[in-house]
Order: C-alpha cells, then structure tokens, then sequence
C-alpha cells in the first residue's frame, strides 16, 4: 500500500492515502479512500502486479518454473 501511495502523481491523492495507512484501522481507511479518491482501478491493477512479482520470484527460488 504504501508503493503504491508513493506511485502516484497527484500530491493531494499521495498525501490522502499515505496518512490512511497509518495506525490502527489502516486497511479499511486505505480502502474507503482509495473508492472515494476514484482510483480503485489503479490501485487492484497495482497490487496484481505485485503479487505477481512476488509468486514469479519465488517460484524462481524455488526452481520452480512460472507460467504466467
């Protein structure tokens, strides 16, 4: 979450979603500001992509070969 608050251009959006992810209840605020803000899109693309990163980086580990 906190890539991708530092991914975006806008410094209004930026500044917004990086203080939701503070403290307690972080998730949730993340997620109400993220569908108030409008880019929810944005966000699920972003975070596709790194779990995809993160499961072809360990399967390479692994030896274990990735199919996308």
């Amino acid at each position: 979450m906190e890539d991708f608050c530092y991914s975006l251009t806008d410094e209004n959006k930026k500044e917004v979603l990086h203080k939701s992810i503070l403290g307690k209840g972080a998730f949730r605020r993340f997620k109400d500001n993220v569908n108030r803000l409008g880019i929810s899109s944005q966000w699920y693309e972003f975070r596709d992509q790194r779990y995809r990163e993160i499961a072809k980086e360990f399967c390479e580990s692994k030896n274990i070969e990735y199919i996308e």
